[in-house]
């Protein structure tokens, strides 16, 4: 099926009744409850074992949460929302456009292929993502961690990703140019290395040696 398509299956009545169990669990406000799981969608579970909120339209940031197996590709959030302090773990938001969303605390074995970040705030820790064909151009970032994730194609043309830690990462395809990626650190193979371009490299070290 295509964007279009998981976006159309979604009627109002459902879209209601996701929006407001999120409320009920998600945000500061919500953090003393003792139930906070995040609501079961009315379409199951995809083949791969996921909750399927493929397409649906949320209104409510997803925030103070700990998320596994949900997949949001294609989601959309409305009036500036995102996935804002919470922990993820075998998530898809593949296709989603998060750009000028806040994408941040920890996010393991996620999927984030051909999602739109551009202008996002992200961090601390993605641990095993695929952001393979992702637009992360202008994406701000300073003191994250990359584990083992995958940027191949990516887009990372304006984004300042600063003292971050990219640790055998993987970058087949991948540009940047005119951003900064000022005090961060290179661990694993040299040869999985993107296109700088006119990067800002300064204090930048590739296996603890300083870029030359």
């Amino acid at each position: 099926m295509s964007a279009k398509q998981w976006i159309a299956r979604w009627d109002t009545e459902q879209t209601t009744e996701v929006n407001q169990a999120l409320a009920t669990v998600t945000g500061k406000q919500n953090v003393h409850k003792k139930e906070r799981s995040f609501p079961s969608s009315p379409f199951g579970v995809t083949d791969a074992g996921h909750e399927d909120f493929r397409g649906v339209s949320l209104s409510e940031i997803i925030q103070y949460l700990d998320v596994q197996y949900v997949d949001l590709s294609f989601a959309r959030f409305m009036d500036g929302t995102g996935l804002n302090s919470s922990r993820f773990a075998h998530c898809r938001f593949d296709g989603m456009k998060l750009g000028g969303s806040f994408v941040t605390r920890q996010f393991n074995h996620c999927s984030f292929r051909k999602t739109n970040l551009k202008n996002a705030r992200m961090g601390e820790r993605f641990e095993d993502c695929d952001f393979t064909g992702g637009n992360l151009s202008h994406a701000i970032a300073r003191d994250a961690a990359f584990i083992r994730c995958n940027f191949a194609n990516v887009n990372f043309r304006g984004a300042h990703l600063m003292y971050c830690l990219f640790e055998e990462c993987s970058f087949e395809g991948a540009i940047f140019h005119n951003g900064s990626l000022s005090g961060s650190r290179f661990v694993g193979e040299t040869d999985a290395l993107p296109v700088w371009g006119n990067t800002i490299m300064e204090y930048v070290k590739i296996n603890g040696e300083p870029f030359a």
